[in-house]
């Protein structure tokens, strides 16, 4: 075994290696974080990250997760993260998928395992599994680099499949993160809000999705998470609305009409009340 992992050179720095829009690895360390944004942004493709050292704190749908080495991260298109610090010595690397790409791999039970990838994104791993990720990581970087093989493409499905069928047990239903509430009722409302929020603001409508009063709706979120129900909504909507100005082309008509503001104006007044900043502010860099 120590034959093969020093021949297959188990290295945890490995140059970007980018296939047209479906397919990203690479390799990052704490130097590298310093250029990410430090904003909301709104996640494309999925993303799959070893830390291999060190830790890191990031917000993950308004939700806070700490990343601390050896743990696997798994992020899904269309979640919407930012970046708050991390260790001098964090480090790890990388696999980042389309949509296309994984759509293409028609993986067996994908729905399923995307909500619980979706819900849980971190899985702390031991040791002898993390090796087992180091070698299936640079077999995967290997064929990557291979740009004479004519079926490299295919050899990476293939790999990123055996990686999904003997890695997918990983990610089972976890401890919930810091702050996530413990009452049924108050774990609806919050699903509710994240499939609704982009066209629902009003508390109403999820009482009566649960068939409660808005008045004792407002009680237990109060009580479970010491956030009010409306402060979960307008949440949403501004993390939304913070990630569609920060890494969008989208003008600020279009974001206010997607969150279904009834005009340019009334989005502006919500936003600055909620920020501080105009829109047009808050896309320009505007002091927080």
């Amino acid at each position: 075994m120590k034959n093969f992992i020093d021949h297959i050179n188990l290295s945890d720095k490995y140059d970007a290696i980018t296939i047209g829009d479906d397919l990203s690895i690479f390799s990052f360390n704490a130097s590298d974080t310093q250029h990410l944004p430090k904003e909301p942004q709104k996640l494309s493709q999925a993303s799959i990250a070893i830390c291999t050292s060190g830790s890191c704190h990031i917000k993950i749908n308004l939700q806070e997760y700490e990343v601390e080495s050896p743990m696997l991260l798994a992020l899904m298109p269309g979640q919407i993260i930012e970046a708050i610090g991390h260790s001098q010595n964090f480090a790890g690397y990388a696999i980042m998928l389309s949509r296309r790409f994984v759509d293409m791999l028609n993986l067996p039970g994908w729905q399923q395992q995307y909500m619980m990838m979706y819900n849980n994104p971190l899985n702390k791993i031991d040791s002898e599994k993390l090796t087992a990720i180091r070698i299936f990581f640079a077999i995967l970087y290997r064929a990557a680099s291979n740009e004479e093989n004519p079926f490299r493409l295919q050899v990476i499905e293939n790999l990123i499949r055996v990686f999904y069928y003997g890695g997918v047990h990983q990610f089972k239903q976890g401890d919930a993160p810091s702050g996530t509430p413990k009452n049924s009722i108050v774990e609806r409302f919050i699903a509710l809000v994240e499939e609704h929020y982009r066209e629902e603001r009003l508390i109403g409508f999820y009482a009566d999705k649960l068939c409660i009063t808005p008045k004792y709706l407002s009680k237990l979120v109060k009580e479970n998470t010491g956030r009010s129900a409306g402060e979960w909504i307008e949440s949403h909507v501004i993390l939304e609305a913070r990630a569609m100005l920060q890494s969008s082309d989208m003008t600020i008509q279009q974001i206010a009409t997607s969150l279904n503001f009834p005009n340019q104006s009334f989005f502006g007044k919500y936003f600055k009340r909620a920020t501080g900043l105009s829109p047009k502010q808050y896309r320009h860099g505007g002091d927080k």
